[in-house]
């Protein structure tokens, strides 16, 4: 895995933001991992998530910066996670990538959604049919039993968010000022591209100061280290 520094920072930022929300995460990460980026769309989303998480400690570093508002209060909070604890809990929450149960004298079986399984829905303006077409997507077993089987079911349902349970990340906090109790959701995703925008539009300006002051090209800019460019700005008073 690469970090996303330099001219890969800047080809990760132009790939995030051509990109629809569902596919971001596979822009960013097939910068990160070029050789891989066919197969990430059928990564299981738990195992895609870990990936951000170690692509987010190695280019912006370990520790994750929340800062959200009280819902009851609207006070603001700040706070911080780390990218071990966050591997923890997600790997602590794993249920594997298939699950399997009888039901009415039949088998079934579930597999974790992947990307591609979301990116399926994109045309679909419906949430209830969003939904409908991932289940669908991920229930496996022998057609008659499926047949048998509403995908929408209570079982299915059930089975599908004991599954994911490692995908979706919250935390519990407790508000400083009026101390009500406020579900945090942590969207790896969302923190990722986050710090991509703000690292890119630093560098941006960072490349133009120095192109201006000195006359320099884009691509020998991007050549220098974040030291050697933080030593030049210096000089230049930034």
């Amino acid at each position: 895995m690469r970090a996303l520094a330099g001219e890969l920072l800047l080809t990760a930022w132009e790939e995030g933001a051509a990109q629809p929300e569902l596919r971001r995460p596979l822009g960013l990460l097939s910068v990160a991992l070029p050789r891989e980026g066919d197969q990430l769309e059928s990564l299981p989303l738990a195992e895609r998530n870990r990936l951000l998480l170690n692509l987010h400690q190695l280019s912006f570093g370990p520790r994750l910066d929340i800062v959200g508002a009280c819902a009851a209060c609207d006070a603001q909070f700040e706070f911080s996670v780390t990218v071990s604890e966050l591997t923890a809990l997600s790997e602590g929450r794993d249920a594997g990538e298939t699950v399997s149960w009888s039901e009415g004298g039949r088998a079934f079986r579930l597999r974790s959604a992947t990307t591609a399984d979301l990116l399926a829905t994109l045309e679909l303006a419906d949430t209830g049919a969003a939904e409908e077409l991932v289940l669908s997507r991920c229930l496996l077993a022998a057609p008659e039993d499926v047949a048998s089987q509403p995908t929408a079911s209570a079982t299915v349902i059930e089975k599908f968010g004991e599954l994911h349970a490692a995908t979706e990340l919250t935390c519990e906090i407790s508000c400083p000022a009026c101390s009500s109790e406020e579900t945090v959701d942590l969207d790896i995703t969302r923190f990722l591209w986050t710090e991509v925008r703000r690292g890119a539009t630093r560098l941006l300006r960072e490349i133009h100061t120095l192109a201006a002051a000195y006359g320099w090209s884009e691509r020998s800019i991007l050549a220098m280290d974040a030291r050697r460019r933080g030593a030049y700005l210096e000089l230049l008073g930034q």
